[in-house]
């Protein structure tokens, strides 16, 4: 026996409920797409992101540790460099305007220049630590070839081995595919966001723009 049981008033209902969860949806994805024009002035024809930062004086983004001819950038100030590149749109300049409350005794074209030889300096540390990185994955990705290799002939060859040949064999597997897999995540996935990132340090920023903050009532 077939029973058809159909209630419009629910399936109606149902519609309803659908085309408005599509709406949200909609309405949710926008709000993805365009969220960073919630945090920051975007100018869309030019594509360029504006950002700001405020401090009371330059020795609060140096390194005040190291005794150096030009000062360095501190680590905390770097990090918000990095985390910039991805909070602007993908594909826009940054306009950066750094406020202070004074100086220090610098100027804005000092500024400028510390803050742009930082930069080339950050970039030339990332280059030599993906050079390091380079020659560790080349030699995982060669042991895990040997390992590979290796693994094979004695499955191959060793005819009588019963339990220790299979304790072998999975022990020499699990190691080739760990070995091969992090050999590659540094090759792709690393070198990719490193030079993704060293490529940012030279040409994201459209504009610079050191100025006196004004203090606060």
């Amino acid at each position: 026996m077939y029973i058809h049981l159909r209630n419009d008033k629910m399936n109606s209902k149902g519609f309803k409920g659908m085309k408005r969860d599509k709406s949200l949806i909609k309405q949710h994805m926008e709000e993805y797409k365009n969220i960073e024009g919630e945090f920051f002035v975007l100018d869309h024809e030019k594509k360029i992101a504006y950002m700001e930062l405020e401090f009371d004086k330059p020795s609060d983004i140096f390194d005040t540790n190291a005794i150096t001819k030009m000062p360095i950038l501190s680590d905390d100030f770097l990090e918000w460099i990095e985390s910039a590149f991805s909070e602007a749109p993908r594909k826009y300049w940054i306009d950066l305007r750094i406020s202070f409350l004074d100086f220090e005794g610098y100027d804005e074209e000092q500024m400028k220049t510390i803050f742009l030889k930082n930069m080339v300096l950050e970039f030339k540390k990332n280059h030599e630590k993906a050079r390091v990185k380079n020659h560790l994955a080349y030699s995982l990705l060669g042991i895990g070839i040997c390992l590979f290799i290796t693994m094979m002939l004695i499955t191959n060859l060793w005819k009588d081995g019963g339990l220790v040949k299979d304790i072998f064999a999975y022990i020499a597997d699990i190691t080739t595919t760990v070995t091969i897999w992090e050999a590659m995540t540094i090759l792709v996935v690393e070198n990719k966001e490193r030079r993704t990132y060293m490529k940012n340090l030279l040409s994201r920023f459209s504009s610079l723009r050191f100025a006196v903050k004004k203090p606060k009532n």
